[in-house]
């Protein structure tokens, strides 16, 4: 009978995520390893090689808050759902930001983790949002909106990591409201 494992799977991949993020995709095993509290054997051995641990902690854990609002339908006050879903998509991308560019980095092809069936979360937005779009009534140019809304957003997260000083967070919700009415409004101004 073997020893009983001292750490998780969940917990080595986040040990793995935190130093990869830090230290970026070419980090060696041995660093990998002392973050983890594992002799590179034993990451080898439950993992198979450096780059399946890389691609495993890389990859993203569970849907983000945007995913399960964006399923929500259109409610009595619209404006405030689509500023609340801004707001989490940029939360969202700010937190996803450091890993991704990880992964670009790394030797794991993106289109592995990304394949066409599970699009990578920019394209699960997009897709997500203009369905939103539609059945809050909006008609006209959806796909194109979807897209200005999440590109909006996905600057607004990558700023934020960047560097917090580049976004002025105490105006986070006046700009989501803003741009959420500027984008249910432009539906009716078309009308």
């Amino acid at each position: 009978m073997g020893r009983p494992r001292t750490i998780s799977d969940v917990d080595a991949l986040a040990l793995a995520r935190a130093c990869i993020v830090e230290h970026g995709p070419g980090v060696s095993l041995s660093v990998l390893s002392r973050a983890i509290g594992l002799s590179p054997p034993s990451l080898l051995k439950r993992f198979e090689s450096k780059e399946q641990l890389v691609f495993q902690a890389l990859l993203p854990t569970e849907p983000p808050q945007w995913v399960h609002t964006l399923a929500e339908p259109p409610g009595p006050e619209p404006v405030e759902q689509l500023a609340g879903v801004l707001l989490e998509l940029c939360e969202g991308f700010e937190a996803v930001g450091p890993a991704l560019a990880a992964l670009r980095m790394s030797p794991v092809a993106v289109g592995r983790v990304f394949p066409p069936t599970k699009p990578g979360p920019a394209v699960a937005a997009r897709r997500l949002m203009a369905q939103w779009l539609r059945a809050a009534g909006v008609k006209e140019r959806v796909d194109t909106l979807a897209d200005a809304l999440v590109g909006a957003a996905e600057a607004r997260g990558f700023l934020t990591w960047v560097g917090p000083q580049m976004v002025d967070d105490t105006a986070s919700m006046s700009w989501a409201r803003e741009l959420a009415a500027l984008a249910l409004s432009a539906e009716e101004s078309s009308q």
